[in-house]
């Protein structure tokens, strides 16, 4: 049912106009929720989450699409590190680009699989995907969901030390607190 559902994401992200609901996304209530989503999902294996994110950020962009491009990262963070593990999620601004950040304490992904991790179906490893779940379409979810929001998908890994994934969005879609109020809108 997960392949299915995933798969008709996929197909509506890959042919139809990006959608024209779009607002101000208060980015940081929907990271406060989705950290507590990746606790419980952390269940027995007790990664310890973190989440550091300026309160007063938002982004211009489709919520229902964000919240899943963003759940899928955090998913993929407690399924791939290990135990007592850490996770960090972060969302601030870096120069002028607002930017989520996820960063994990796991194995790490070897450099000739960086440029592959967005496609449909790859994986690095057949028996570790076994083991952890999923339908392999979550990272190509997320690249189309960013695309979708002028953004892209920033990988960076070292075996044995972990990864950081990091959704970059253009400075336009920036929504300060300050001139949302300045505005009168939400």
């Amino acid at each position: 049912a997960r392949l299915v559902e995933d798969l008709l994401t996929l197909s509506k992200l890959e042919t139809t106009p990006a959608a024209r609901h779009e607002g101000a996304v208060d980015v940081p209530a929907m990271l406060t929720a989705l950290k507590e989503m990746g606790e419980l999902v952390s269940g027995a294996r007790h990664h310890h989450i973190s989440l550091v994110a300026d309160a007063g950020l938002r982004l211009t962009g489709n919520e229902e699409e964000l919240r899943s491009a963003f759940s899928n990262l955090v998913n993929n963070a407690v399924r791939y590190t290990p135990a007592g593990g850490s996770i960090r999620l972060t969302w601030q601004l870096v120069g002028e680009n607002p930017v989520f950040a996820v960063a994990d304490s796991g194995d790490g992904i070897a450099p000739q699989h960086i440029p592959h991790l967005t496609e449909r179906f790859y994986r690095i490893d057949t028996a570790r995907s076994r083991d952890t779940g999923g339908t392999g379409l979550g990272l190509s979810i997320v690249k189309h969901i960013l695309l979708r929001h002028d953004a892209h998908l920033v990988v960076e890994s070292e075996l044995g030390q972990g990864s950081t994934f990091r959704c970059v969005f253009p400075a336009a879609r920036a929504v300060s607190s300050i001139s949302a109020t300045a505005t009168g809108k939400p």
